[in-house]
């Protein structure tokens, strides 16, 4: 199926992303270690749209969800003007954001920003697919920045990430002074834990400004910053900005990856089930730690700890890593029989068995219990076949039906599969 038809004819929410544009990147890029500017017409359509980012910064806004920095200070209890009703209004809005609060420049950011939008979050996950083929889903994964406002500098100043970065201005341009991981390596300036990586702050610049790159970066670009480059927005004038900073976080470790599991099995069954006493044991020589036994209840818990675990990966790689907790806005289907349905490859799907009649369907990060095992075994297997299944070859008028139309109701709004008028 081409990508003209898939756009014409699917309802979807989420562009495609051809893998010519990952094969351009990986070139560019020196795979991945060197920053690169993408021209728009990179992509068959545009990942993001202007409209997209504004309701994003409006979801944030009104949450109260966002940090606020004036001229280089952050605010603990800024003024915050209501957010205009169309796009139009956005300059008035951040020229009013930053002289209520006595300043010439505002910036407004949120991260971890996509839980204030589905939308941005499965376009995202479409985008992220092709990174993570070639080199695998991160862990703890995609964390998405937004940043808003008017400025003329990166407002907590010079800084590096310890992530991958892929920056989407989509309103306003940016002006990016870059430098080499190791340059400031010998230079007595005092770092500062930042959320992402080390930051400066507002230092002068002035004296390495000869050895920066500069990357000059138009709304509709993407650009890309590798992990460990120091960098810093620099313009000769404010300037309004609407951007996504997405960030691709290889850092994580064993224990961050195990803190969830850890704390949802303390709260279990098997986590409160009273120990009671340890058999004493008379005194022996043992050849390894494998010839120890532990009490029954005690290896309950640390099975939970490790089911909790793989969940907790398969609800990550069905998501590529972008968790969002809103569900997805998609158009409602009014009438599933006569329609075809088409598998997501940037959605995985895993099915887990529980016993012979249920199991567990994992799709777009989320997590849905099935009753009808073997139903929902067949729907899966001819999902992952890639090719569009007609729902008459699903359903038969027999038994399990209805959980067949709810899974496929449910991973539509996931953004799992799309629709075939």
């Amino acid at each position: 199926m081409t990508s003209t038809r898939t756009a014409r004819s699917t309802r979807k929410n989420t562009p495609v992303i051809p893998s010519s544009f990952w094969e351009q990147f990986v070139n560019r890029s020196n795979n991945k270690s060197q920053p690169v500017v993408i021209e728009k017409d990179a992509l068959i359509e545009p990942l993001l749209t202007l409209q997209d980012v504004f309701q994003l910064a409006r979801n944030i806004v009104e949450s109260g969800d966002l940090t606020i920095n004036a001229d280089g200070r952050m605010l603990d209890q800024p003024a915050v003007p209501a957010f205009p009703e169309h796009f139009e209004g956005f300059e008035q809005f951040v020229r009013d954001f930053a002289a209520l609060n006595d300043a010439e420049g505002i910036t407004f950011t949120r991260d971890y920003c996509l839980k204030h939008s589905s939308t941005v979050a499965t376009k995202l996950r479409a985008f992220t697919h092709g990174y993570i083929e070639r080199y695998g889903m991160p862990y703890p994964g995609a964390n998405a920045v937004f940043i808003g406002g008017r400025y003329r500098s990166t407002w907590i100043g010079l800084h590096n990430d310890s992530c991958d970065t892929f920056l989407f201005p989509l309103y306003g341009r940016k002006r990016m002074m870059l430098w080499p991981p190791t340059y400031f390596d010998s230079m007595a300036l005092e770092k500062k834990s930042a959320l992402n990586g080390i930051c400066f702050g507002h230092i002068d610049i002035s004296p390495y400004a000869d050895d920066a790159v500069v990357y000059e970066v138009a709304a509709g670009e993407i650009f890309f910053i590798p992990a460990g480059w120091w960098h810093y927005n620099k313009l000769d004038k404010l300037e309004t900005t609407l951007t996504l900073s997405v960030g691709m976080f290889s850092h994580g470790t064993a224990q961050r990856f195990c803190e969830n599991p850890i704390k949802a099995s303390m709260a279990s069954k098997a986590g409160k089930t009273p120990m009671g006493a340890i058999k004493q044991r008379p005194s022996m020589v043992f050849e390894s730690l494998d010839e120890v036994e532990l009490p029954v209840q005690a290896v309950r818990f640390i099975n939970t700890i490790r089911d909790n675990s793989k969940i907790q990966m398969l609800l990550k790689l069905s998501a590529n890593g972008v968790i969002r907790d809103r569900a997805v806005d998609r158009p409602d289907v009014l009438y599933w029989p006569d329609l075809m349905l088409s598998a997501r490859l940037d959605s995985p799907l895993f099915l887990l068995a529980l016993d012979e009649k249920a199991g567990l369907l994992f799709a777009g990060g989320a997590m849905r219990c099935v009753k009808q095992l073997q139903a929902i075994r067949v729907l899966v297997g001819l999902l992952l076949r890639a090719e569009p299944l007609a729902m008459t070859q699903v359903l038969r008028g027999q038994l399990g039906d209805e959980e067949i139309l709810g899974v496929v109701r449910w991973l539509y709004a996931q953004a799992a599969i799309d629709v075939i008028a």
